[in-house]
């Protein structure tokens, strides 16, 4: 079995609220890091551009995975994006970044498919383009797609402060996609005709997708699921740990979650092994700290 992981690298330098400033790996290596390290049997994949001299950075954190195929990283043409992350406290934080690289293209990812799992995390939002999303769809029509939606509310101002929008086509999004994912402020944001929560989930489930996963931060996780002509919500209540830093738990949970799934597991035992895995993240710095955690043996 084999899962494609689709997103944007970026580095990242961490801003606390305490003062102290870390510089990480960023972007989609958590979801490589949690993907690759859960030693399930499952081959991942990663599909990612990076220019020749942004290799080495990322390929040392990568090798120490198991069952990860490095073949699907390509040369792109624009430096790796270097994201400044400010948090105003344990969880609320601003972003400023500089541009993105270009999309990942379909030739890239043909080779790889059919897949058992995909995992579309929209790091920066301009990823992948929707029609190659309807690529992917059409060349893997039994595969499980799960789709971060993540920053495709953002927008580049001058000076690289990011900012969030409603984003028009989300719909067009979540119709190739079995799942999709995002977290409270994105949720908020990405429709502006909505008027509760209720109706967002409504009309996302309203289209292809048969579970959407809305993340609350220190306040827990909420996983609406169609049942019959029914929604069922399955809630996940906060759980007790020291955070060191959050970056990233949302990735990790994510790539723990399409895991589960392409193994067989539920939804709801699905979102319950992503929230151990979000919660280990959250008590470690970086993807290199969740990884050392991880190898620790920290159940997830």
């Amino acid at each position: 079995m084999r899962i494609l992981i689709i997103g944007e690298p970026c580095l990242d330098v961490i801003h606390k609220a305490d003062g102290t400033v870390l510089n990480e790996p960023g972007g989609i290596s958590y979801s490589v890091v949690a993907s690759g390290s859960l030693d399930d049997g499952v081959e991942t994949i990663p599909v990612i551009g990076l220019r020749r001299d942004d290799r080495a950075y990322f390929r040392e954190l990568f090798s120490r995975l198991k069952n990860v195929d490095m073949s699907g990283i390509y040369e792109a043409g624009s430096p790796v994006r270097r994201v400044d992350l400010f948090y105003k406290d344990d969880n609320r934080r601003w972003e400023c970044s500089t541009q993105p690289i270009e999309p990942t293209p379909f030739d890239r990812i043909e080779p790889f498919l059919p897949a058992d799992g995909i995992h579309i995390n929209l790091i920066s939002g301009w990823d992948i383009t929707l029609e190659t999303l309807g690529k992917i769809r059409a060349a893997s029509p039994g595969c499980h797609i799960h789709i971060d939606l993540h920053n495709i509310v953002m927008r580049h101002m001058p000076g690289g402060k990011r900012v969030r929008a409603p984003r028009e086509d989300y719909l067009a999004w979540c119709e190739y996609a079995d799942t999709v994912q995002m977290n409270e402020d994105e949720a908020n944001i990405i429709d502006s005709e909505v008027k509760s929560p209720r109706e967002l989930w409504g009309k996302i489930l309203g289209s292809r997708a048969r579970a959407l996963i809305v993340s609350f931060a220190e306040r827990g996780l909420s996983l609406y699921e169609k049942a019959g002509n029914k929604v069922a919500e399955h809630f996940f209540p906060p759980q007790a740990t020291a955070v060191v830093d959050p970056t990233g738990s949302g990735d990790v949970f994510g790539a723990t979650f399409i895991h589960a799934v392409v193994l067989g597991r539920n939804f709801k035992e699905a979102a319950e092994a992503g929230v151990r895995s979000a919660v280990l993240k959250v008590g470690a710095a970086g993807p290199g700290g969740f990884l050392k955690l991880r190898k620790a043996g920290a159940d997830v």
